[in-house]
């Protein structure tokens, strides 16, 4: 296949969720590594508007194009698909010559959306971006990310359908294989895209012997009412965690990884550091925090050169792991699993879902044993880190 024109769909490098970000940057350099000489233009929900965006991707500057359409437009883009096909009118919106022009589309339904556990919308509309591609009769992959649970019948109907249709289909843990199997569809289990978005450097100092902890907003601010009582005691463990550590000799440094330092919103990781860092004014003096907005190439350098990592964002983990940090899950979601298990690090993934305070000795333990176990785990990861990178471009032929 003559690839001159990728289009790239799910994907978002102007989030205020750095992981979001994390997967779009490693997607785009995964498809400039196979397709040396394409254009990739990214089609997202929002605004009418386009416009170009610079990534540095292994020292060279690679121009994208984001093309932002309102979800009217897709609509009515999906009414020209059907009028071109049964009638030969052809097409005058913008979003359909996007969609026109381009010789493959991939999709990365931000990660974990292809799915009904975030509600009927969301895969609908999910379902509605991938029936437009199959519409125009354009070539549809699926880049590796976690598909289901789908638990209700129209979730089950519209995942089904699609995933059938798909030229290739990649994913980054085995939860959905049953699904998938009873449908009739192969699949291919590979890492996450973020692992391929490479660090920016920036000149922010992480001392030496620094332990890394990304304080998560949604868990410390414990804000949703449908998670009433589950995060109760997560300051409590994170405050005994940051004392354990910092009487154990390291350093700490504190690093948000979903957040806005302007207009933060109800689960903001820099908000619920800051206020970490405000409840607990004997342990401010004696730690580190980011407290200004960074790119999720610089958040992955800042991590990069921390000595062990802990993380309840899952592409903080991966800017951990992906760099050799020995790394530590403290997992809200069993996403975590497939990820940490392609490292071979599935041990290390910690469960904080209702914490009590009676077992949070145990697990502060625990991570404690793991942190004097770091030469041992960097040694693994540095051997998991020597994988080939993953090749689409001969798999597009198949």
């Amino acid at each position: 296949m003559n690839v001159k024109h990728i289009l790239l769909l799910g994907a978002s490098l102007e989030s205020d969720n750095k992981g979001v970000n994390a997967l779009g940057v490693g997607a785009i350099t995964l498809l400039n590594n196979n397709y040396k000489n394409a254009k990739i233009s990214l089609l997202c929900v929002g605004e009418q508007t386009t416009h170009e965006k610079e990534l540095t991707i292994s020292g060279e500057i690679v121009k994208v194009k984001l093309c932002y359409f309102t979800k009217h437009e897709i609509l009515k883009s999906l009414k020209e698909a059907y009028l071109y096909k049964y009638f030969g009118v052809t097409s005058k919106l913008e979003v359909s010559e996007l969609i026109q022009s381009s010789d493959i589309v991939f999709d990365i339904n931000e990660g974990d959306s292809f799915s009904d556990i975030y509600g009927s919308r969301r895969i609908i509309r999910h379902f509605t971006d991938s029936k437009l591609i199959l519409s125009w009769k354009k070539t549809l992959v699926f880049l590796p990310q976690t598909l289901g649970p789908f638990d209700t019948v129209i979730g089950k109907f519209l995942g089904a359908h699609i995933l059938k249709r798909l030229h290739k289909l990649y994913v980054r843990d085995i939860k959905a294989f049953d699904f998938l199997d009873k449908i009739g569809v192969k699949k291919e289990l590979s890492i996450d895209m973020a692992v391929y978005m490479n660090p920016k450097e920036i000149p922010v100092e992480v001392k030496p012997n620094t332990v890394g902890i990304n304080v998560s907003g949604l868990m410390y601010l414990n804000r949703y009412k449908s998670l009433d009582g589950k995060y109760n005691n997560y300051p409590v463990f994170l405050k005994q965690l940051v004392e354990r550590i910092l009487k154990e000799g390291y350093e700490v440094m504190l690093i948000p990884h979903t957040y806005n330092s302007i207009s933060p919103n109800v689960e903001d990781d820099l908000e619920g550091t800051r206020k970490f860092v405000k409840d607990n004014p004997d342990l401010a003096s004696k730690i580190s925090f980011i407290d200004q907005d960074y790119s999720a190439q610089e958040l992955k350098y800042v991590i990069s050169k921390t000595v062990f990592f802990m993380g309840s964002r899952m592409h903080s983990c991966i800017a951990a792991l992906s760099t050799s940090v020995p790394t530590i899950g403290l997992s809200y979601s069993y996403k975590f699993e497939g990820t940490f298990k392609m490292f071979k690090q599935q041990e290390l993934v910690f469960d904080v879902n209702h914490l009590k305070e009676d077992n949070l000795d145990e697990l502060i333990n625990k991570i404690l044993v793991a942190i004097s176990l770091k030469k041992e785990i960097k040694s693994v990861l540095l051997k998991e880190n020597m994988r080939e990178q993953l090749s689409l471009e001969n798999r597009d032929k198949e």
